[in-house]
């Protein structure tokens, strides 16, 4: 799936034809009056599958857009909602239907913090920015993306989580305050052990030691000795610059002249 694939204007306009995007609120069955600012549920359709709606106020009330699995919005500057409201930085409240999942970001092209949500979101003012203590997401959401959940996802304790990521990557265990940030983000943030990991991998740390100890392990494991200065830039260049994970290194050792010969005998 393309990240990046932009959520067609010609969508947004069949939204605007084809009325609110509104969604029900279940506190009350038979749903407020419609009205400015109300939510107008009965003309909601539930049986359209998968997509998170994006509200303009709390409570899942005022205009809103739906969004499907599979499309971005890469930048919400110059967007609008249905009845023509503002888009960017004007979200308050978002649900969640079908197996969906959204990532949200407090810039464009998916950029800045991010949090990411499998459930509702009555109100954003509860959901603090990574860090704050009175900032919140409120009105913060310039850029998100849609994708379907996957079935195969399991909830693990967030410090196991933690302590993992750390040990691969930094070949440690998490300081206090590492795993005090990690473990909110885990919970308040909706953030993955992938998340996690790409975090970490972009941290100072990473990139003066994590990556060379995960080298050396992997020459160690797969060719029994120390890697070479040349090696040793070669992969240290693939695990920052491309993403590559120590899967990938060690693949890429097995695949050698050096690692054939050697076990060319067994």
């Amino acid at each position: 799936m393309n990240l990046s694939r932009q959520f067609p204007l010609f969508c947004l306009l069949a939204a605007v034809a084809a009325g609110q995007y509104q969604a029900h609120d279940r506190r009350d069955e038979r749903g407020p009056e419609r009205g400015p600012g109300r939510d107008q549920s009965r003309g909601y359709d539930h049986s359209r599958g998968p997509r998170v709606i994006f509200y303009q106020d709390t409570d899942f009330r005022g205009d809103a857009l739906a969004v499907y699995p599979g499309e971005a919005l890469e930048n919400l500057s110059g967007l609008s909602f249905p009845n023509g409201g503002k888009l960017n930085d004007r979200i308050s409240s978002i649900r969640v239907e079908g197996g969906a999942e959204v990532y949200v970001y407090t810039d464009a092209r998916f950029r800045g913090e991010v949090m990411r949500l499998t459930e509702n979101v009555r109100n954003l003012t509860g959901r603090l920015l990574p860090g704050g203590v009175s900032a919140s997401w409120n009105d913060r959401i310039s850029s998100l993306r849609v994708e379907m959940r996957r079935r195969d996802e399991s909830w693990e304790e967030p410090n196991v989580v933690i302590k993992r990521a750390y040990l691969d990557l930094l070949g440690r265990e998490p300081d206090p305050s590492g795993m005090r940030n990690y473990r909110g983000l885990m919970i308040d943030q909706g953030w993955t052990e992938r998340m996690v990991r790409d975090h970490i991998r972009r941290s100072d740390e990473f990139r003066h030691e994590g990556a060379d100890r995960i080298i050396r392990r992997a020459y160690l494991d797969v060719l029994g000795r120390e890697p070479d200065p040349s090696g040793l830039k070669h992969h240290r260049h693939n695990l920052l610059e491309k993403d590559w994970t120590e899967g990938d290194v060690r693949d890429a050792l097995r695949q050698s002249d050096e690692y054939q010969k050697k076990n060319s005998g067994r």
